[in-house]
């Protein structure tokens, strides 16, 4: 996306202010995809000359669609409603995890229409050489313009900037120059987030009433490792580092068991997916490789496994200890849990409401919802997709694209 241009004066420039009017009125008829000319006019705050001029260019250019809405209670002519046409545009995401990566096209309505897996491999630059002829191969039949960008989730502390994985430690990477190798000839523009983060913004991105009923709320992730991703008032906690909000590890017991991080008794060692293979492992006495994940475990307990059982009992408990911090710190107004957490909430919910009945003031907790995420199974990569289109849509001023201050008036 091209960024808002001044000319010398400091005034923005006729293309940017022109587009800056485009990107509101798309944005507005992708949030509502049934609003008319003067549905938009009212919305935005844009004059109906305003809204008519634009929206004729956007028809021309087969960016958006306009169809007649057969409404009885109608008298006269019928009024007609605009849709973007969800192939005119596409994103690109990137899913990075500890045995493969997951590249997807997604038109710019969230669908995903295309996807692909890459291996990991041991040699870092390797991987990322593969996963950008994978970004190629799926792109090479589009047009540089219809592909509005890359959104790739990278693990661990990174720049959010270069794409330089700085420590991940549950990958082994420290120092890896990830984006340089992911973005290297390619046109379009590549965004880099924190995975945790991502996940969080999939919420609000795609969830229905986004934006109204969560503004601030923390995510937690449980693949991987444990990461969390902080929404305040609508936007992303980043920190000075973008690197705010590392729950993960936050210390549960300071004598504990040792993190990949150097720590000892970080909240991961302890409600991870890994801690819960791990401590399955360790009751069963597994033997033979035989590796059983989280939602295995989940899956055991609804069988009526008992080791599964207790695992998942005595690890609610610990996801319960480390978010009375998480309570206590950000006052959010919700809670969403991610991954095996997600899969079984039902058959951990109870024993967590109690530990935090038990250990944060009622009056603290009081409103504080917990449920689990509604993207289970691609929240990572819906939140890259998230993240490459909150990029293009993004208008002047404070961020949100539908306020009427961020009105922007030019032919």
């Amino acid at each position: 996306m091209a960024d808002v241009t001044f000319t010398t004066s400091g005034a923005l420039s006729k293309s940017s202010l022109r587009q800056g009017n485009e990107r509101l009125v798309l944005n507005a008829i992708r949030q509502h995809p049934t609003l008319s000319r003067a549905d938009i006019a009212r919305i935005t705050g844009l004059s109906p000359s305003t809204v008519t001029f634009i929206v004729e260019r956007m028809l021309r250019q087969k960016l958006v669609c306009e169809e007649r809405v057969n409404n009885h209670a109608q008298v006269g002519r019928r009024p007609t409603a605009l849709r973007l046409r969800p192939e005119a545009r596409i994103a690109v995401g990137v899913e990075l995890n500890l045995t493969q990566a997951q590249v997807t096209l997604a038109n710019w309505t969230g669908e995903i229409t295309k996807e692909r897996s890459v291996p990991r491999y041991a040699a870092p630059e390797l991987f990322f050489n593969k996963i950008h002829d994978t970004i190629r191969t799926l792109t090479r039949a589009k047009a540089e313009t219809e592909v509005l960008g890359v959104g790739v989730g990278l693990p661990g502390f990174s720049d959010r900037t270069t794409g330089k994985v700085i420590a991940a430690e549950n990958f082994n990477w420290t120092g890896i120059e990830a984006g340089r190798h992911l973005r290297k000839d390619l046109p379009f523009p590549f965004y880099y987030e924190n995975s945790a983060k991502l996940r969080a913004l999939a919420e609000t991105w795609f969830s229905p009433n986004a934006g109204k009923t969560l503004r601030d709320f923390v995510f937690v992730t449980m693949r991987g490792g444990l990461g969390t991703g902080v929404i305040i008032n609508g936007q992303i906690l980043q920190g000075a580092f973008s690197a705010a909000a590392e729950f993960g590890h936050t210390i549960l017991y300071p004598e504990g068991r040792r993190c990949a991080c150097g720590n000892t008794g970080c909240w991961e060692q302890y409600a991870s997916d890994l801690a819960v293979s791990r401590a399955y492992a360790e009751r069963t006495k597994t033997r033979g490789g035989e590796e059983i994940d989280a939602e295995m475990v989940v899956q055991r307990a609804r069988e009526g496994d008992r080791a599964a059982i207790g695992v998942l009992d005595e690890t609610a408990g610990y996801i319960a200890l480390g978010l009375v911090n998480v309570i206590m710190v950000f006052n959010p107004e919700a809670i969403v849990l991610g991954d095996y957490a997600a899969a079984g909430w039902d058959l951990m919910q109870e024993k967590i409401w109690d530990v935090l009945r038990a250990r944060v003031p009622a009056y603290y907790l009081s409103g504080v919802r917990i449920f689990p995420s509604e993207h289970v199974a691609n929240s990572s990569l819906k939140g890259c997709i998230a993240l490459v289109l909150s990029q293009y849509f993004k208008s002047f001023g404070d961020g949100n694209p539908s306020a009427p201050g961020n009105s922007v008036i030019i032919h």
